[in-house]
């Protein structure tokens, strides 16, 4: 009797810390729509929410989405991660989010937009001519006595940076 009263008072537990996350989840989620609908009024480029976890993050970006608002999430983890709204037509470029990606700030990316930067040094696109190709020749197998005719034709290509 006393091991089926703990486990109810166990169960009893879980369920009212679950109902608590539930309700604090459903409590955030009306904060990020209010905040959303406010900023999407206001006109501004940008929204930047406080530093929180991954699910807050998560929150903000699925009502951002909802919206049609890119979002994306800046900063270093534990440290000081926040998610960032953009309005749809002032979303960063490629360019830019690579800039942020790479730990450049929020105020950075205002201060250098507005001096009409582009961000082309961030711009890392895969390009064959800024590759080299080295040709490596096939070992032939320790079983094989004599290489076959299509073993010399198969050659093995790297592709390495200059």
């Amino acid at each position: 009797a006393k091991v089926a009263e703990a486990r109810k008072r166990r169960k009893e537990a879980d369920d009212s810390r679950k109902a608590e996350e539930k309700a604090a989840r459903d409590n955030y989620c009306r904060f990020v729509q209010v905040t959303l609908d406010g900023f999407v009024a206001s006109g501004a480029d940008l929204h930047e929410f406080q530093p929180s976890d991954n699910l807050h993050r998560l929150i903000v970006q699925d009502e951002a989405q909802s919206r049609g608002l890119p979002c994306m999430s800046v900063g270093v983890e534990t440290v000081d991660r926040h998610a960032v709204v953009f309005r749809a037509d002032a979303g960063p470029s490629e360019w830019e989010q690579r800039f942020l990606q790479m730990e450049g700030t929020i105020a950075e990316l205002r201060r250098r937009r507005a001096e009409g930067d582009t961000f082309a040094e961030y711009n890392t696109q895969f390009s064959l001519s800024d590759a080299k190709f080295v040709a490596k020749a096939r070992q032939p197998k320790a079983q094989d006595a004599a290489p076959h005719e299509e073993d010399e034709e198969i050659s093995s290509r790297v592709v390495t940076d200059r």
